[in-house]
Order: structure tokens, then C-alpha cells, then sequence
């Protein structure tokens, strides 16, 4: 039976600390998705302009083996449409990831739908 984990994240400038999210993320399951956030939530949420455009960052982590299906995010930020189309059976997040969580947690609370999240614990450089 496929177990379908998704991860978000906005994978600028792919580092030692993306490469542990997606494996230990891959680790949890048979399929990995990763959502790899627009442009304009970088902008948005991070006030800053991304190194890399969406379609490059999209395409770097869509080259990583552990990760079965790479996709951009929704246009709409929060509506978190994604999981109707990735329908996940886990969602794991990045120890930093705790304001995506809360709101991944009212989205679910106010959709009466329940995906578990595990967030990874700090990644230690070796």
C-alpha cells in the first residue's frame, strides 16, 4: 500500500538542510511529494525576492531521487487546495516550518479534515 508524505517548502538555493527534510521526509513513506512554494508567497512571507525563480527551484528538487512528484504550490495562498490533489496520508515539515503548521492545522480544523504532521527535529550539520 502507498503511503503519500507531502512536504512544503521553497527549496531556494538547495541545501544540506533540504536534502535532510526530503530524506528523512521519504524515510516515512513509499511516495514523496514536494510542494515548492510561488514566487509571490516568497515575496509575500519571507519579504525578500527568491535567489531562484519557482520553475528552477521547482525543477532542482524535482531531480532529487527521494522525491517521486515535485509541484509548485497553489496561486492562492492558504487555500491549500494541494491536498485534495496530492491527498496525502502524512504531512511532515521542517523545523522552522511551526506558522505553516498552525495554519495548516486551522485549515484542517475549519475543513473537518485530519492529516497527520510530524515536524523533524533541528537538522545538525555534520
Amino acid at each position: 500500500m502507498t503511503k503519500r508524505i507531502l512536504i512544503f517548502g521553497t527549496f531556494d538555493g538547495f541545501h544540506a538542510g533540504h536534502q535532510f527534510v526530503v530524506e528523512e521526509a521519504a524515510k516515512k513513506g513509499s511516495e514523496l511529494v514536494a510542494a515548492v512554494a510561488r514566487d509571490a508567497h516568497v515575496r509575500a512571507l519571507k519579504h525578500k525576492e527568491p535567489h531562484n525563480d519557482e520553475q528552477t527551484r521547482l525543477a532542482r528538487v524535482a531531480k532529487d531521487p527521494h522525491v517521486s512528484r515535485a509541484m509548485l504550490s497553489d496561486e492562492e495562498l492558504g487555500s491549500y487546495r494541494i491536498l485534495d490533489e496530492v491527498q496525502p496520508d502524512l504531512i511532515v515539515l521542517g523545523f522552522d516550518q511551526l506558522a505553516l503548521r498552525d495554519d495548516l492545522e486551522r485549515w484542517m480544523q475549519e475543513h473537518d479534515r485530519n492529516i497527520p504532521i510530524e515536524t523533524l527535529a533541528v537538522f545538525q550539520k555534520k
